[in-house]
């Protein structure tokens, strides 16, 4: 039995929709040993309409989420009239199917913020959590399987190259815990350690903002500060330097109270080429909605209002990038577009940049999730390479009400990873796109 306590955030979920039937589903996250042992919960999200009928949880699927934006097209340009935005089916800017993009329903499970008396964690992204009686939350992660869990459907000989794994794992806690062991007499709250500007605009915003709405305030918080945004973000926040624990590799810490929001953890398994399978992310949840708009209030005030176009270029070097860079900028520069590095920006800088744009272009990348920045009705266009097609910018896009278009280029060269491809963007399609996208400015 876990002794902990836990608040509950009630967050809109997706419901499967009819096409899909509820087939394949599966929960995305694992079995928690706390459904034998009644826990308190607090309701802080808005209330169902209906007074008879109180759900777990709202419910809202991506198809609503996106055709709330076809409403919110105000005019960006006042001179003209947007197009009207309609794309159920999630067509490229062509009007082409691609398989990896499809309307569906997702149902996010409620949110908790749980708190364990006594427990341990990592100062790292491990994202181990035992709690005082030494259980392991195997729940408690981002990844699709824990590090003390075994893959499902792993063979024999795998399963027990992972129970080895398991073992050190155990004698390196025990070890620490006897010899090297760091206590916090105090609470302290643990979030998604992320690195890449995406997972930390999400996994990491959802989860502070998780804590936020629990109405709990830690003595101190287990934060990245290792990249400059990370850095800019708690000083935005106004989260005091001395109440922020920084993170060590293999650091293992014991708090008087360990403050646990839930991760985002909703995955589907998916072939992106040539049998090579990868998780990607199903949904964000809606109270990231929310903090951003919060957060546009901290922002330096707007003197004007202005309509930028914004094409967002890739280091050089990247592991991903465009086969004919220079020829794509001056393609986008000829229609008005800024060509900016936002990697020379600061957090701030990109922010009111978003703000400030009527459209945001750019290869896949994390460069994208500026859109949570953007304002309602803005227009996000994302290029990809021809075989990965991850969703994170249009999740990104779709929840803060913009309109969100994309194109697929050509990859010439498979022998990287599907995440690592380049792509080649014929000019004359590009051409056209952005004449298409011309219309909705």
């Amino acid at each position: 039995m876990i002794a902990s306590r836990s608040l509950q955030l009630h967050t809109p979920s997706m419901r499967p929709c009819e096409r899909s039937q509820n087939k394949g589903y599966r929960s995305p996250l694992g079995d928690v040993s706390l459904e034998n042992k009644p826990f308190s919960s607090t309701i802080l999200e808005s209330k169902s309409s209906n007074e008879n009928h109180k759900p777990n949880c709202e419910q809202i699927s991506l198809e609503s989420t996106f055709s709330q934006s076809h409403s919110s097209s105000s005019t960006i340009l006042e001179s003209q009239t947007p197009k009207p935005y309609s794309n159920f089916h999630f067509q490229d800017i062509f009007g082409n199917f691609h398989r990896f993009f499809r309307p569906y329903t997702y149902r996010f499970r409620a949110l908790f913020v749980r708190v364990y008396p006594q427990g341990y964690c990592y100062s790292d992204d491990s994202e181990i959590v035992i709690t005082k009686s030494h259980k392991a939350i195997i729940s408690q992660t981002s990844y699709p399987t824990h590090a003390f869990a075994l893959p499902k459907g792993a063979s024999l000989a795998r399963k027990i190259l992972e129970s080895i794994k398991q073992c050190k794992l155990w004698a390196r806690f025990y070890y620490q815990r006897l010899f090297k062991l760091h206590r916090v007499n105090g609470s302290l709250a643990l979030l998604h350690q992320a690195t890449n500007y995406y997972h930390f605009l999400s996994e990491s915003i959802a989860a502070l903002e998780q804590i936020r709405r629990s109405g709990l305030e830690p003595d101190y918080y287990l934060l990245a500060q290792d990249m400059p945004y990370q850095r800019q973000m708690w000083q935005i926040l106004q989260i005091p330097e001395s109440k922020i624990l920084p993170l060590s590799p293999s650091r293992l810490i014991q708090a008087k109270s360990l403050i646990v929001p839930t991760l985002i953890a909703n995955f589907e398994s998916v072939e992106w080429r040539d049998g090579i399978l990868l998780s990607r992310t199903l949904a964000l949840p809606m109270l990231l909605q929310q903090f951003y708009k919060n957060f546009a209030k901290l922002l330096p005030p707007q003197e004007s209002p202005k309509k930028r176009k914004i094409f967002l270029t890739r280091p050089s070097g990247s592991n991903r990038h465009l086969e004919n860079t220079k020829e794509v900028e001056s393609i986008f520069t000829a229609f008005g577009y800024e060509i900016i590095l936002p990697d020379d920006l600061s957090l701030v800088e990109q922010a009111c940049m978003a703000r400030e744009s009527s459209i945001i272009a750019s290869m896949h990348g994390a460069g994208l999730s500026n859109a949570f920045f953007m304002q309602e009705g803005a227009v996000v266009f994302e290029i990809f390479p021809q075989y990965y097609h991850y969703s994170c910018p249009q999740f990104c896009a779709l929840l803060m009400g913009c309109r969100y278009f994309y194109m697929v280029a050509q990859t010439t060269d498979t022998t990287p990873h599907p995440q690592q491809e380049s792509a080649y963007v014929c000019p004359k399609e590009l051409q056209k796109a952005l004449q298409k996208l011309e219309s909705y400015l």
